[in-house]
Order: structure tokens, then sequence, then C-alpha cells
């Protein structure tokens, strides 16, 4: 099935400072005021980085005693396009599982959680995403290339995505220098866009992960979006002069690609790669 990441919803505490921190770190002059709130409800303060619906949303979690009929998450979630929404709402109805579905303005979702928990949103694929996307690619300084969701039970997590928003898995391609950590499918899984470990990446936390490798941050635990920039030196330099603690940890995991990992002013994790 055809799919596409449109954006990461990111929780932080101040949005003011928030935006600044990440125009600063991914050098972004976009911003959306409207065409975004198509797929959230009017439930959080936010903001969006982007155009078009595809970049960052940044928002102010509420206390989840004030929901009703909804959810939110307390980690950073992503949302998908997708072409075969209609077969993903029938398997879901099929076996009970649990949703939100929405409609609004000609934009349809579904709002679901996978075993670990992970908030998972899916909006269904149009010609205007389809329009915008390539707007955005031609506009933006940066792209997500890939969410990594932790999973308590990775082949339980892969099971439930390949049934019942029947994307496919895929195997992880590893750099010849591989780092120290396990592709072993019941602990690293990928749902790839791409040759380039592109996609969806589902990982079981490893407590050791950082320390084995030399980092000072361990992107096995708690989940983390990924931003592909055009020079991710700059993005070192930046951090550096703003005393901003990171892992340059090279090319270690994805062949060709440079990562670093840091931890955003709301400690959620994020990790910045470059093609070289």
């Amino acid at each position: 099935m055809n799919w596409k990441i449109l954006n990461v919803s990111i929780p932080v505490k101040n949005l003011k400072d928030s935006k600044e921190f990440y125009n600063k770190l991914l050098n972004n002059n976009l911003e959306d005021k409207l065409f975004y709130k198509n797929f959230f409800e009017n439930y959080n303060e936010d903001i969006f980085l982007g155009m078009g619906g595809f970049g960052i949303r940044l928002y102010i979690p509420k206390q989840d005693l004030e929901f009703n009929g909804t959810i939110q998450s307390r980690r950073t979630y992503i949302t998908l396009v997708i072409e075969d929404f209609d077969l993903v709402l029938r398997k879901l109805n099929e076996k009970n599982i649990k949703f939100i579905h929405n409609k609004d303005n000609d934009f349809e979702k579904i709002m679901v959680q996978e075993p670990s928990l992970n908030l998972i949103q899916l909006i269904k694929s149009n010609k205007v995403l389809d329009e915008n996307y390539k707007k955005f690619i031609d506009n933006s300084n940066w792209y997500i290339h890939h969410m990594n969701l932790e999973s308590l039970d990775v082949r339980e997590s892969v099971s439930f995505i390949s049934e019942f928003l029947d994307l496919k898995e895929g195997k992880w391609n590893a750099p010849k220098n591989k780092g120290d950590f396990s592709i072993d499918p019941r602990e690293l899984s990928i749902f790839p866009m791409s040759s380039l470990n592109k996609g969806l990446h589902i990982i079981k936390p490893d407590d050791g992960f950082g320390f084995r490798n030399n980092f000072a941050h361990n992107p096995s635990i708690a989940g983390h979006p990924a931003f592909t920039v055009k020079d991710v030196k700059k993005v070192m330099d930046t951090l550096g002069q703003s005393k901003i603690l990171f892992s340059n940890a090279e090319i270690y995991a994805m062949p060709k690609f440079h990562q670093i990992y840091l931890y955003d002013l709301n400690a959620n994790m994020l990790e910045i790669n470059q093609e070289v």
C-alpha cells in the first residue's frame, strides 16, 4: 500500500520557546497557520511548522480528566497518509478494534493505538495532499525521515500494523560499520517507504544501547521522530554554540546517513540526520 508521513505531533510546555528552538534547529522558514487544523481537534493549544499539513505540530497537552470521547498522547505521535483507508476502516471494524473515526472538511481520519499503546493517526489520501507534499519538499529545508516507536513486544506491534494498517514489513538495511545494537526482527523492525530506511521503525527498549555505543542518549527508549536536513554539521555547530548536549552517532545504523541525537526543551528525544 502507498503511504507517506504527513506530520508528527510533539508535546511541549511552551509554544513560543519550542517554536524558536525547532526553527533554529531545522533552519525552518515555514509555518502553517490554518490548513493543518483539518487533521486535529481544537482541544489543545498548538502551532504548526511546515506547510500544507506536512511538518511538525507542537501542542500543549491538557489534563487527561478534561477529555471526553477523544484521546491525547504524552509522547510524540505520527500521522500517516494512506491510500487504502477504507480497507483499514473495514478491518478495524471487523475485529472490533477500538478507534476514533471522524470526517471534517473533506478529510477523513482514524485515531488508533497499536498494542504498545503508541498513538497513530491515519488520514485518507487525496490529490490535495499529494500536491501539498510536493510543495513542502520543494520549499522546506528538512523533512521527516522516520518515526521510531518503542514497543515492549516488537512482533506483536508489527503484526497489528501489518494486519490492520495494511503496511508491509521490510528488512533493516544496516551499514558495514554497524553500531552495537540488534537487528533481530524480534527487537527491531521497519515498515519502509524506501530503501533508505525511511518510514516507521519499531524497536524494543534496550537499556544498554547508549552505553554500548558511547552515546549520551538512548534512542531506543520512548520513541523519537527523525528529521533529515541539508547540513547536519551546521546543526551540530548550532547545538554546540547553544551548549545543548547531543550524541554524534555518525554513520552507524543506516547506510550513508550521518545521525545525531538530542533532547528538545521538553526532554523529547529527537534524531537529526543527513544523507552523505
